[in-house]
């Protein structure tokens, strides 16, 4: 009896293990921008979406960056800012994240898992 016991609980721990960790509740999808303003003493690389009351800055975690650099290539640049119109499906992470902006300084944005993206040209 006990084998089949231990069998069972080790399958309800697999099972468990198993599920992915994208709980598709967390995961959002937005049209943005992805943006490199640095030359013109902005911030270097990140994504812009605009809201009906806010515009918020987001960089993407480690994992997501080939996702991204495979976009950056396709940038055109209007008055020294490279943008690329894009959606994105994503999640935050909880972390935060540097980038280097114009005049020496630092900002820090929140962190997000890219799991899908697109160019909307």
């Amino acid at each position: 009896m006990k084998p089949i016991i231990f069998l069972s609980l080790f399958l309800v721990f697999a099972s468990a293990a198993c599920d992915s960790k994208v709980n598709p509740e967390d995961t959002k999808t937005s049209k943005a921008k992805l943006v490199n303003a640095l030359p013109v003493d902005g911030c270097g690389w990140h994504f812009s979406i605009e809201s009906d009351k806010e515009t918020i800055q987001l960089l993407p975690n480690n994992a997501s960056k080939e996702k991204v650099n495979t976009l950056i290539q396709t940038a055109e640049t209007t008055h020294g800012v490279y943008m690329v119109d894009v959606e994105i499906t994503y999640r935050l992470t909880g972390q935060k994240q540097s980038v280097q902006c114009g005049w020496g300084k630092t900002s820090e944005f929140d962190e997000i898992d890219v799991l899908q993206i697109k160019s909307l040209k």
